[in-house]
């Protein structure tokens, strides 16, 4: 009876603690780190509107930035307009300085781009809402392309720029047809699976093995489909054009990650390491560093691509001041 006893002390005590490690995990999945933005685009010398839209499900209210650009038409509409959706990463905001927001939303603007800029729920300056890996946060994105719409925008004409954790929202909401008509991921994951993993590693590499409680906690407890967050798998489904952006000595989210993401794309093995249209790795670029490592480059990228899918914007035919700088430095306002 003694041993018997002992068995079932030693199971309870094992059980208990696998639940409690998963849930633990499954928690951890819930929380950022809030940093506020310290700049605005008036930080570049950039008009912008602050307003506030609701995710789609009307669940949470989010801050974000609208800057409509110049335009060649008095009577220029916002359903004329080509459109980019800014989405910022996890422990990030809008304004992101690492990644050089600001300065990537100039450059759109001068090109004859309207940029939209958010806080994902719980982060910048956005109500505290769920985190969840991107779970519930591409309803925060699908809720911007409502807002648009709402306001008379074309929605085949709105495209999006995420990066990080936003490059993978951008996958995964992007992959909905007649969401986007344009998807551009800068420094994304293909699959968040491989991210909790690849952290799991030396003293950690037990925890794989609670890897199953962890996704069953995360479901039951917060909603959160783990297996769900897979932007490869979205995008192999999707017919939206991608382009996916990333750093080669990216260490937080490992170049091969955009390989994945390019060969889910269709892109063989010759066209990503040549850099073809799908993906571009940016020699000497870390984690959401690919535009300050070569902005010129990096701009040139996007409006490319943009104007291929989402139609020239009405002002593209403009000659650009030629003494503005390309830069990832913000250019401080002086009013």
């Amino acid at each position: 009876m003694g041993f018997l006893k002992t068995t079932f002390t030693l199971i309870g005590l094992a059980g208990g603690s696998y639940v409690g490690v998963s849930s633990a995990m499954a928690a951890s999945l819930t929380r950022t780190a809030r940093i506020r933005s310290e700049q605005t685009p008036k930080s570049v010398s950039v008009e912008y509107s602050d307003v506030r839209f609701t995710s789609r499900g009307g669940d949470t209210k989010l801050s974000r930035w609208i800057i409509t650009p110049e335009s060649d038409s008095p009577h220029a509409t916002v359903r004329e307009t080509s459109w980019v959706v800014m989405v910022n990463g996890d422990n990030a905001n809008r304004s992101d300085p690492k990644t050089g927001t600001l300065g990537i939303a100039r450059e759109l603007v001068r090109h004859g781009f309207g940029v939209f800029m958010f806080d994902l729920r719980g982060r910048g300056d956005s109500p505290a809402a769920l985190s969840s890996a991107g779970y519930f946060e591409r309803l925060d994105l699908q809720g911007a392309s409502d807002y648009l719409v709402s306001k008379g925008a074309n929605r085949s004409r709105i495209g999006v720029l995420g990066f990080s954790l936003g490059g993978a929202v951008a996958l995964i909401a992007g992959s909905n047809p007649n969401n986007f008509g344009a998807v551009v991921s800068d420094s994304s994951f293909a699959d968040f699976t491989l991210v909790v993993k690849s952290s799991m590693t030396g003293i950690k590499r037990p925890l794989r093995l609670i890897l199953t409680g962890m996704e069953f906690m995360a479901r039951s407890i917060y909603g959160i489909d783990i297996k769900d967050i897979f932007p490869a798998r979205s995008v192999a489904r999707s017919d939206t054009p991608v382009l996916v952006i990333h750093g080669e000595d990216d260490q937080v989210i490992p170049v091969e990650h955009a390989r994945l993401l390019g060969r889910a794309i269709g892109a063989s093995f010759d066209e990503i390491e040549d850099n073809a249209e799908t993906v571009w790795i940016v020699p000497g670029a870390g984690h959401t560093g690919s535009f300050r490592t070569q902005p010129k480059a990096y701009v040139e990228k996007l409006v490319k691509f943009y104007e291929a899918h989402l139609g020239a914007p009405r002002i593209s035919h403009l000659s650009i001041n030629p003494a503005a700088k390309t830069s990832g430095e913000p250019e401080v306002s002086t009013d």
